[in-house]
């Protein structure tokens, strides 16, 4: 199948699941359907246009529900910092969803894991095309069982379905899992495509404090951060 960097729009997606399709999941009922969710600054704000998964295997494609909560009003940071955490400083790729958050796949969601993972977004009037291949190291460690972290499911296991992308406003997408209060990351990966807005003056020429931006705040007290290469070897 060839990459395609066409925004698919929802009127227009082919959702194609074939029977014949090659299990790569665990037979356990708490390997729940994947996902693809976002990381974003408060203060350098990227919207999520669109996003989705697809299987060459398969021969299907699974689009994520509108991302409508990351592209409509957002509550003034203040509330945020008052209503939760406090220490936030709103520049930093935050890993929670008190600013973002991680919806559901069109239909009743595939737990098949998908060969790429693609997502659509804007910052500063730019469009950007981020492109993951879903590689055996990054199945293995979907599929890599935990503990389940809450005592209701004592004894059950827990996995990282998660595909979590931290966008920054050059482009550039970081990526984690994320499951059983685990952060796993993968690596930061350059756009697979630019697109300019047709009128420059649409760019807001502001600086960016990079020694803030590019790092992340996720709450240590409740989660664990880890690094692939410490959790898969392949």
């Amino acid at each position: 199948m060839r990459k395609s960097y066409k925004i698919l729009f929802p009127l227009l997606v082919l959702f194609n699941a074939t029977s014949c399709a090659q299990q790569n999941y665990p037979d356990d009922e708490r390997f729940k359907p994947w996902r693809i969710g976002a990381a974003i600054s408060y203060t350098h704000f990227s919207a999520v246009e669109q996003a989705y998964g697809v299987s060459e295997t398969g021969d299907w494609t699974s689009v994520m529900l509108p991302y409508g909560n990351l592209t409509g009003p957002r509550l003034d940071l203040e509330n945020y910092q008052r209503n939760s955490y406090p220490e936030y400083d709103g520049n930093s790729l935050i890993l929670n969803n008190i600013l973002n958050f991680t919806p559901n796949q069109l239909g009743l969601g595939f737990r098949t894991l998908p060969d790429q993972v693609y997502v659509y977004w804007r910052n500063n009037g730019t469009d950007y095309a981020t492109v993951v291949d879903v590689t055996p190291k990054i199945k293995a460690a979907i599929t890599k069982p935990y503990p389940h972290p809450s005592w209701r499911f004592e004894g059950e296991n827990c996995y990282q379905t998660d595909f979590i992308f931290g966008l920054l406003p050059d482009g550039r997408a970081k990526l984690w899992l994320e499951g059983c209060n685990i952060y796993t990351y993968v690596g930061e990966y350059q756009p697979a495509k630019v697109m300019p807005p047709a009128d420059p003056r649409k760019i807001k020429d502001k600086p960016i404090p990079w020694d803030k931006v590019n790092q992340v705040w996720y709450d240590k007290e409740k989660y664990k951060m880890q690094n692939i290469d410490d959790v898969v070897k392949l």
